[in-house]
This record gives structure tokens, C-alpha cells and sequence, in this order.
């Protein structure tokens, strides 16, 4: 799980990990510290100044560009996030967060864990690997399964994760 100093950068680092691999997300993030961010991670504001475009050819964010700045000005406009970027928890509940251009189930649900809402997995393609290998079933079914874990489902998956990563012989 990511882990930053405010919601708005879990945000964007969680929308850079879409649809790409480590080693791409790690140089979209150093693109956006290296110049918007002068040094630091950059806050909506700044983000909104560089511009999509920018941010599309210059960062290399590709389409995610368009999803970073229209959702981080939907975010500004409705008050789900201060320009500082601290975020309104109450306000980024995962339906908001879903109705949001370019987020989708897995965005959204990892950003409710981030924020301490584990009652969905941030189902990507590791999850549903790691579900048909070790489990034999498909995200939906080990959820029907284990619904007597309701609000604990996320925190349930990754201990039940990390059971089977000790487990294992080494």
C-alpha cells in the first residue's frame, strides 16, 4: 500500500499505478516532484498550473493526465480536498470517489483503504492473480465467502496474504 503525507498525493500516486508497471509509476512520480513540484510533491494547485498537457508530454502521465487534472478540479470545486491537499474523508466516500473522471473500482477502493475503509479489496491484476493461484476462485467469490468480515474485508485479504506468503517453503 502507498502511504503518503496527504490524501491528494496518495490520490495521484494511486492513479499513477494504473494500467502500468512499478518502474513507470516511480518515473511519472519523480517527473512530478522534479518539476511542478520544484523539488517536492506537488499539491492540486500546482498540478492544475502545469496543465494537462504538460503533464501528458512533459511527465509522460499519458491518459492519466486528463484523469489527474479533471478530477483533481472536481475534487477543489466540490470541497473534498483543500488546496493544501488534506482530504474531507466524509466527503471522498468510495461513491464520490467512483464518479470521478477516470476512477474506477480499484482507484476508489484503494483510496478508501488509504483512508481507513477496508470493506473492499483494491481488486488489480495482482489480486486477481494471487486469488486464482493460491485460492481457486475469482475476487467475487472470495468476497461472498469471507462476508462475515464486513467493514475488515481489505485488512482480512492481506493478513490472509500474508498467512500464505509464511507458509510458504522457502
Amino acid at each position: 500500500m502507498l502511504r503518503c503525507s496527504s490524501f491528494y498525493e496518495d490520490f495521484v500516486k494511486t492513479v499513477l499505478t494504473i494500467n502500468t508497471s512499478w518502474s513507470a509509476t516511480c518515473r511519472m512520480v519523480a517527473a512530478l516532484v522534479a518539476e511542478p513540484g520544484d523539488g517536492g510533491f506537488p499539491g492540486p494547485v500546482a498540478l492544475l498550473d502545469y496543465g494537462e498537457d504538460r503533464l501528458r508530454v512533459q511527465g509522460k502521465l499519458g491518459f492519466r493526465a486528463r484523469t489527474l487534472t479533471a478530477a483533481t478540479q472536481q475534487m477543489l470545486d466540490d470541497g473534498a480536498i483543500a488546496s493544501s491537499g488534506e482530504g474531507s474523508p466524509e466527503r471522498l466516500e468510495h461513491e464520490y470517489l467512483i464518479g470521478l473522471y477516470g476512477i474506477g473500482p480499484y482507484a476508489a477502493a484503494h483510496c478508501r483503504v488509504l483512508l481507513h475503509d477496508f470493506s473492499r479489496i483494491p481488486v488489480d491484476s495482482s489480486v486477481v492473480a494471487y486469488l486464482r493461484e493460491q485460492h481457486g476462485c475469482d475476487p467475487a467469490t472470495f468476497t461472498a465467502e469471507r462476508s462475515t468480515w464486513g467493514a475488515y474485508l481489505a485488512l482480512g485479504y492481506r493478513l490472509t496474504r500474508l498467512r500464505d506468503r509464511l507458509e510458504r517453503p522457502s
